[in-house]
């Protein structure tokens, strides 16, 4: 090969690096550039659609932190819950050791039950002990119950007894 390669004539020589520098500058271009281009190209169509939808996540998550931070349940607002749902006559609220203890006495069912099971759907208050009893004369139509509703507060465990 060497020796072809030197009984080649300079001008013949020239044009046989020019060719092989041009094919290599082609395959350069289609195999390196041409796709660093397209991505550069994609990108600039994608970087403005996805920084709107960060902003939008953003916007998102801050409020739904706000509402998560509102939705807190404290010693206040189940108080508040109680007085708007009638219950503050019927149950005593006693907040101990980092948990609630509500006291029944004689509470109409329905309105408990109504109030007892979202509150208890609410991650910020496990129901930690329910002792619940029927009182009052069975043959009437509401009826009433009377007993101990536990509850923690926050992330505070247990189960139901």
């Amino acid at each position: 090969m060497l020796q072809r390669w030197r009984g080649l004539a300079a001008r013949e020589r020239g044009m046989l690096l020019l060719m092989f520098l041009a094919i290599v500058g082609a395959g350069l271009w289609v195999g390196w550039w041409e796709p660093l281009q397209k991505q550069r190209t994609h990108w600039q169509g994608e970087l403005p659609r996805l920084r709107a939808q960060q902003q939008e996540l953003q916007g998102l998550l801050s409020t739904a932190q706000r509402q998560q931070q509102a939705a807190e349940l404290d010693t206040a607002a189940l108080r508040t819950q109680l007085q708007a749902s009638g219950l503050n006559r019927y149950i005593t609220l006693d907040d101990a050791h980092g948990r609630w203890q509500l006291a029944v006495r004689d509470a109409p069912a329905d309105a408990l039950w109504n109030w007892l099971l979202p509150v208890l759907a609410d991650p910020a208050a496990p129901l930690q002990e329910l002792k619940l009893e029927r009182t009052g004369d069975p043959n009437m139509a509401v009826a009433r119950v009377s007993g101990t509703i536990v509850m923690g507060q926050g992330n505070g465990g247990g189960g139901t007894q």
